[in-house]
């Protein structure tokens, strides 16, 4: 999701500053990193600063309006995509359903022959990458806290076009088991007008 909001945006500036919610699962862990400096190494982008608030400073204007989503999501009849896209779109006037598909890479095989985790990024707060120092990151504890410059790069040589890309993942569908699970379980539960267009059929 994040090479196709960089790939498509025009308003994504040379050197950029993203700030991101502090959860290693998401965001702050080693295919990120290794993502944002294969885009410096290839010339995409310039430099990159990617920040967190402390843990238990997270919320933000975001959480707010996914709160908002909530709201109106379990007030609504949400059987189809364009149920759901209503009750984004409904919940409140900022809020847009993005209804739109695009190709998944596997960027985790690709990045990580290529570049190493990097020890001890659960205390860092700030990193940035540039294309002046390829596979080097920057970390700070805090915003105006001495830089400590660490390598994530192998010991390889790297493609260094962005046109050499990872292999596209393929969705693997629902299993026959699985459609007639939920034709049994859970059909029942949705409105009799979607009941010709369920999303598994």
């Amino acid at each position: 999701m994040l090479h196709h909001y960089l790939e498509t945006n025009p308003s994504v500036k040379r050197d950029s500053h993203f700030h991101a919610d502090n959860c290693s699962g998401q965001n702050k862990n080693k295919s990120v990193l290794a993502y944002l400096s294969w885009r410096c190494t290839t010339g995409l982008i310039d430099s990159i600063q990617l920040s967190f608030l402390r843990v238990g400073l997270t919320r933000c204007a975001v959480d707010g309006y996914f709160g908002l989503i909530k709201q109106k999501w379990r007030s609504s009849e949400n059987d189809t995509l364009e149920h759901v896209e209503k009750a984004v779109n409904t919940s409140c006037a900022p809020n847009k359903a993005v209804m739109h598909s695009w190709q998944w890479y596997d960027w985790d095989t690709f990045l990580l022959g290529f570049y190493k985790p990097l020890k001890g990024i659960l205390k860092y707060q700030h990193f940035k990458v540039s294309k002046e120092a390829p596979g080097q990151v920057v970390c700070r504890e805090s915003p105006d806290g001495e830089g400590s410059s660490r390598s994530i790069a192998r010991d390889v040589e790297m493609p260094k076009s962005s046109d050499v890309l990872p292999s596209v993942l393929q969705p693997p569908g629902l299993s026959q088991a699985r459609r007639e699970y939920l034709n049994r379980e859970v059909a029942r539960y949705i409105s009799v007008s979607a009941q010709d267009n369920l999303p598994w059929s």
